[in-house]
């Protein structure tokens, strides 16, 4: 009896340390999964001239958090091209760290065919909108933003994260 006891104590520890921390709190769920470290290196991968505008701007705003960003190949991979949806990006985590159940790699996509014609301001909104997903957040609503400054909107077009931003990546990485 004392040997089952101590075989389920274990067991139920080590489920308690493993189970990965919630995500960061924006009234929005943030699918893609809270970053595996700090310090991410992104890919560009034949991006347009749009496309770059937007990594650039989005590892930027990444860069005001503890979040650092740097080129490279292992943590975001971005891709921009004309998708037949009607989305105008999408971040998902692609590969989960076996160890601690944080993600190890993301894929970001730009739409092309949605985004076509649009300024370099909204790219520019979409790519702080995309990694901010790598850095956990969710989407905000016009209650949980109501001063209409963060790009983590999806209704309208903000270029930066908000101080709230910030201090939500910061409470999760």
């Amino acid at each position: 009896m004392k040997r089952t006891s101590i075989v389920l104590g274990t067991t139920l520890m080590a489920v308690v340390a493993l189970t990965p921390p919630a995500m960061a709190g924006h009234g929005g769920k943030a699918n893609s999964g809270k970053p595996d470290n700090k310090s991410q290196a992104v890919e560009s991968n034949s991006l347009t001239t749009a496309g770059k505008a937007a990594v650039s701007h989005g590892r930027a705003q990444l860069d005001r958090s503890q979040i650092t960003t740097s080129s490279g190949s292992s943590d975001i991979h971005v891709y921009d091209k004309s998708y037949s949806s009607s989305w105008y990006g999408q971040t998902s985590c692609t590969d989960t760290n076996w160890w601690n159940g944080l993600c190890d790699h993301y894929d970001v996509k730009f739409n092309t065919r949605t985004m076509s014609g649009k300024s370099t301001g909204y790219w520019q909104s979409l790519g702080c909108h995309e990694l901010g997903h790598t850095g956990s957040l969710g989407h905000r609503t016009k209650s949980t933003d109501t001063d209409n400054n963060s790009c983590m909107r999806s209704d309208i077009w903000p270029k930066n994260f908000d101080s709230h931003d910030i201090n939500a990546i910061n409470d999760n990485v």
